[in-house]
Formats: C-alpha cells, sequence, structure tokens
C-alpha cells in the first residue's frame, strides 16, 4: 500500500492528502483546484504546468522532457497529470494554469478626494495621455490601479496574487526565507517586480496605451514587503525591537528596481509608521479620509480603523492623538490553516446563516461547494455559535445531525460528499474552530491594547471602520458575535474596501497627501504589543467566546 502524502496548492491555499501513486492532478481535483487540462490528463496539452516549491516529486519522463525543456524542468515546473508526490510537497500553480480565478479584490471608495489632487497636469508629446501606476502591495494580494495623469481618471485596474506566498504565507515567513538563502531576499524582489510589471503590461493593453506612458509609479505595502519591494534588507524586522531600514518616505527611479516604463519614471512609497504597520496603512488612513478629516483635532469623537490582513494593523484616534498597533492575525482569513479551507475562489463557500434549524450556504459563482474562504470560516464559527454546537471554549458537542465523528475528530459537516464539488464533505472541525478564536483574539486583545492606552472603552468609539480584502467581505455580524469586534450598534461599522489602494492612488497625484501622509506617519503613537502589560490577559480573555448571540433584528446596514 503507497504512503499518503500532503499537496499543498499555492496560491490558492488548499492542501490535500492522497495517495502517492496518484498524480498531481487527480490531487488537485481532489482538493477541488481547477486546473486546466484540455486533454484530460493524457500529457499532452502541457496546460497543465505547475511548480514545484519544496518536497519531493517523481522523477520526469520523455513527455515531460519535450513539453517542458530542461531549462523549466530544472526550475522545478512540471506537468500536473504526469508528476506523482512521493513525499509532502507545495506546489505553486500559475495563473495560466488554473481554469478560473480566485477573486481579488481592487474594489474600494472611489470619491478618490479630487480636490486634494494637486500635483501639476503633465504633458507627453504626440498627444500620448501621461500615465501613473498606483499600487496596493499586500502579503497576499496584490492591486494596480491605471491612471490618467491629466484627468485623474481610473484606466483600468486589476488584481493578483503575491508570487512571493510559495516561500511563505507569512511576512515572518518570508523574513526567515530571506535570512537563510543567500538569494533568498532578492528572489522575492524579483518575483514581485515581475508580477508588478506583468499587471502594468496588462492595464497598458486594457487601457490602449503604450507601457512607457507610465511616468509615475505610488506604491504602498506593510514594512516587509515594502522593504523587500525595494530592495532593502529585512533580517533587523525578524528581531526586537522590529526597526525598519528606511522609516521615510522613497522617491527614486523605478528603473533602479527593474521596472520598465517611461524613461525615468519615478517611484514614490509613503513613510512606514513601525517595523510592523507599514506605509500601506498610512494610506489606508488617507483612503478612507481619516487623515484628512480627524487627525489633530481633540474635539472628534474617537474613530478606530482595522485592516484586516495576515498582519492586522489598527489605528485609534482620540483626544487629537493618533494611537496604533499591529496583531498577528494570520493567514486564517485567507483560508489558511483551516482542514477544508482554501482562498476566494470559485466553489469556496462565502458565507454561512442559519434560521431556525436551516443551514444556508452561499458559494463564490454559486458553485457546488469545494471548501471554505476566510468570510465563510467566520460565519461558520458564528453560525455553530448560534446552534450550540460550539461552547465559549472552541469544543464541538451536542448531537446535532450535522455532527459527525468524536473526540478530537469531530466535524460538523457543512456539505456532504453528495453536494459538494469535490466528493468528499466540506466540514468544520475544532481544530478550525481554534484558528479562528488565535485569529479573532490577536485583533481584539490589539483594539482593547489601544483602548486602554487612550482611557477609553468600546462605548466610546464612534465609529470602527473595517478595511483591508477580508474585510470588505467580511459579515460585521459575525465578527462580533465571535467577539472579535465589540458589541455595538451595528450603525457604528462601516466597510471602506481597499482604502490602502484609494489611498496609492490619490498619493500618486497629490502633494498635498504625500506631505500629509509624512505628517500621519511622524505623528503616530506605535503601541508594541509585545511589551504591553495587559496584551497577554487580553489575549487570553478574548479567546474564550463570549456571549454576546446577535439578535437577528439588530439591523442591515449596506457596504459602501
Amino acid at each position: 500500500m503507497n504512503p499518503s502524502v500532503w499537496v499543498d496548492f499555492q496560491p490558492l491555499g488548499r492542501r490535500v492528502q492522497v495517495d502517492s501513486s496518484r498524480t498531481l492532478l487527480d490531487a488537485a481535483r481532489a482538493a477541488g483546484v481547477a486546473l486546466t487540462a484540455v486533454c484530460g490528463g493524457a500529457g499532452v496539452c502541457g496546460a497543465c504546468r505547475v511548480r514545484l516549491v519544496t518536497g519531493e516529486l517523481s522523477a520526469p519522463g520523455a513527455v515531460e522532457v519535450e513539453a517542458l525543456g530542461m531549462d523549466r524542468l530544472q526550475k522545478g515546473f512540471r506537468l500536473a497529470c504526469l508528476a506523482r508526490p512521493l513525499a509532502d510537497v507545495r506546489i505553486e500553480i500559475p495563473p495560466e494554469s488554473l481554469s478560473s480565478f480566485q477573486r481579488l479584490q481592487v474594489e474600494g471608495l472611489d470619491h478618490g478626494f479630487e480636490s486634494d489632487m494637486d500635483d501639476p497636469v503633465l504633458e507627453l508629446p504626440g498627444g500620448i495621455p501621461p500615465l501613473g501606476l498606483a499600487l496596493d502591495l499586500g502579503s497576499t494580494k496584490l492591486a494596480a490601479y491605471l491612471m490618467d495623469l491629466q484627468s485623474r481618471r481610473i484606466l483600468a485596474r486589476a488584481g493578483a496574487v503575491n508570487p512571493q506566498i510559495p516561500y511563505g504565507e507569512d511576512v515572518v515567513s518570508r523574513i526567515a526565507y530571506a535570512n537563510q538563502h543567500p538569494e533568498g531576499r532578492h528572489t522575492l524582489q524579483r518575483l514581485l517586480v515581475e508580477q508588478v510589471q506583468a499587471l502594468a503590461e496588462q492595464l497598458c493593453t486594457e487601457a490602449g496605451q503604450p507601457i512607457e506612458s507610465i511616468l509615475r509609479v505610488a506604491a504602498v505595502g506593510n514594512t516587509v514587503i515594502h522593504h523587500l519591494f525595494c530592495g532593502l534588507p529585512v533580517r533587523q524586522l525578524g528581531v526586537a525591537p522590529y526597526v525598519p531600514a528606511v522609516m521615510g518616505a522613497l522617491e527614486f527611479p523605478a528603473e533602479n528596481i527593474g521596472l520598465h516604463f517611461a524613461p525615468n519614471a519615478g517611484m514614490y512609497l509613503p513613510p512606514n509608521i513601525a517595523g510592523f504597520v507599514g506605509a500601506d496603512h498610512v494610506a489606508m488612513l488617507i483612503g478612507c479620509g481619516l487623515g484628512q478629516v480627524i487627525a489633530g483635532r481633540e474635539d472628534h469623537p474617537p474613530v478606530i480603523a482595522v485592516d484586516i490582513g495576515t498582519n492586522t494593523e489598527i489605528s485609534l484616534y482620540a483626544g487629537g492623538r493618533q494611537y496604533c498597533c499591529s496583531c498577528a492575525s494570520g493567514p486564517t482569513f485567507e483560508g489558511a490553516h483551516i482542514t477544508d479551507g482554501m482562498r476566494a475562489a470559485p466553489g469556496a463557500v462565502e458565507h454561512i446563516q442559519v434560521r431556525g434549524d436551516i443551514l444556508y450556504l452561499q458559494t463564490i459563482d454559486q458553485l457546488p461547494a469545494v471548501g471554505i474562504c476566510g468570510s465563510g470560516i467566520l460565519d461558520g464559527v458564528a453560525a455553530l455559535l448560534d446552534l450550540g454546537v460550539v461552547d465559549r471554549r472552541g469544543v464541538l458537542r451536542g448531537n446535532h445531525p450535522r455532527l459527525e465523528g468524536a473526540g478530537k475528530a469531530v466535524r460538523f459537516v457543512l456539505a456532504n460528499a453528495s453536494e459538494s464539488g469535490t466528493g468528499a464533505p466540506v466540514s468544520i472541525t475544532r481544530a478550525d474552530v481554534n484558528e479562528v478564536q488565535l485569529a479573532k483574539a490577536a485583533i481584539r486583545a490589539g483594539l482593547e491594547v489601544l483602548l486602554d492606552a487612550a482611557r477609553l472603552d468600546a462605548n466610546d468609539l464612534a465609529e470602527i471602520i473595517i478595511a483591508g480584502a477580508f474585510g470588505t467581505y467580511l459579515d460585521v455580524r459575525s465578527a462580533v458575535r465571535v467577539g472579535m469586534f465589540p458589541l455595538l450598534p451595528l450603525e457604528r461599522f462601516r466597510q471602506v474596501g481597499n482604502a490602502a489602494g484609494t489611498g496609492a492612488r490619490s498619493l500618486l497625484c497629490s502633494s498635498k497627501n504625500r506631505r500629509l501622509a509624512a505628517s500621519l506617519a511622524a505623528q503616530a503613537e506605535y503601541v508594541e504589543l509585545t511589551t504591553s502589560p495587559r496584551f497577554r490577559d487580553l489575549y487570553i480573555d478574548a479567546l474564550v467566546f463570549e456571549n454576546q448571540p446577535i439578535n437577528p433584528g439588530w439591523g442591515q446596514k449596506t457596504k459602501e
């Protein structure tokens, strides 16, 4: 009998255990990963190309050598229909090998603060409109916006997966990779720069404009991604006190890092606040209007802004001061570390509701369920709390008909084998519930530490602004139900989408907002959670599920 091995498909975040006699294409199908296989797996079309990141595969045969060539084989590329995993492996799937793409967050507030777009209008010879490129470089996802610098209009926008994911799902793992491999930092930079160049070329093609018309670039990202993009060292970000190599804004020719646009096209990156509160957080504050509206105003009611991601950044404005912190919330809300977890791709369960004893599932593109993405696992845990299937410690219990197994192997079945798109059940386990507890406790404890610093209570907050890709799709009621956020009236929550992307577009065209970015970063009071005397106690308290069931009539609110 052949041993079982784990196959981890990135950047989708799907992980499946298969017999080592099966091919990677078999494993992909079992995991609900839609690999392109025009020939049905016969090995003749060459469409199911993947790349081995770690682990061991069977030796390539003559068909793969002919289809891929030795150069690609030496770089780790294989045909999924022919390669078999001999041990646990991590596989990278290029975008062109996917028959459907995961949802990528490029939407956000588009009011743009046009009155602040005060840069002089540029001109190019021949009537070619001068273009700008605004980038939000997230740990998981990238968002790019092509703008006409004369009209300030968005000509095209696109998203892509951060190609660094196979080298680490979170920034700490990428720091480790950069430090442990001689060319690690340069590899991570090259991958990111190449993806940005490809996005820019895609957007210019869509807009019908030459790539040479891009005169300016504004890029935002957390401190680690910021440093890797610019080719700066990240070793010091992996050890206390986590000091960035560069704190202030950066401006340099884009060609210095290998981007090929107009001659002498300028690159701008706003300042970082701290080791794990980066330029993207500054851009988010500008993008949702906080920096312009309440910074420095002692008379404005307290407001909190939360940018949820693998690394969640929080700012509290109160009494004319800005307090901020960074929470290691991890990749749970990207679907990672969840038994049937996946990123937001077709077939992912994205919303779950309970009405009486009936469970309602909504999947992306209304396809049969193949896994659970971040918003789905948050809804799922909230639903299990409402059903009484999960106790305050996170233990699955009771005799609900959807509960299967016993002890640590107990699971709650969302879709059985006949209902799913993989032929296997899609379930929530106790380990999944515990992952949500860890993530939500980190965010809630960070929020409470900032309130403590300002000597405030959650009830004093006038508003909680929720930004980021995950923040767009989460159900606020579920977030409150599990205790990620305090129990406040629904109208005090506002979801703003990719506000960092909005901020990047504003910074691209506004010297006023670039000056504001410098001021916001300089005035921010960073609170280091690891040295906070109350963080540990608050975190432990937040691990427990609060007894705060949400009334179905609590309210409805349309997302911005």
